[in-house]
């Protein structure tokens, strides 16, 4: 099994993930990686069965729009197209798995997890925080 690199980010309050996803896109991310999104269904409960759509398909106000204010959102997004992974947004807390294309701060072991919080820092003004928790576990 390979490197598993994830940001979890603790909310002091609760926020709905739906507002919590609109930020994020408000700040420069973006739910489309190589013209497809993927995400799971407003019906997923514990399956955490991710599905692929064309991103022409995808509707993200009807996506946003079968969630109830509080349910969790599970969605890959990634930054400038460049990195990102998926996420899992609930109404306490955000986990971001960091899968695709990685950033490193040299060589190829030590994930730069601080090119992840700067994207991100917008979004983390707009929100009041509990903790921020950065793992690699090899």
């Amino acid at each position: 099994m390979g490197m598993q690199v994830s940001i979890d980010i603790n909310f002091a309050q609760e926020y709905s993930p739906k507002e919590i996803l609109k930020c994020l896109i408000n700040n420069g991310w973006n739910i489309y990686y190589q013209n497809i999104v993927t995400y799971l269904s407003s019906k997923d409960i514990d399956d955490y069965d991710w599905l692929n759509m064309d991103m022409n398909l995808f509707n993200l106000d009807e996506f946003i729009n079968s969630h109830n204010i509080m349910n969790k959102i599970g969605i890959v997004m990634v930054y400038d197209n460049e990195s990102g992974g998926n996420l899992l947004i609930y109404p306490s807390y955000l986990s971001m798995s960091l899968s695709i294309n990685r950033q490193y701060l040299s060589g190829k072991d030590i994930p730069d997890f601080n090119w992840y919080l700067d994207r991100m820092s917008g979004f983390l003004r707009n929100i009041k925080l509990s903790s921020i928790q950065c793992e690699t576990i090899y």
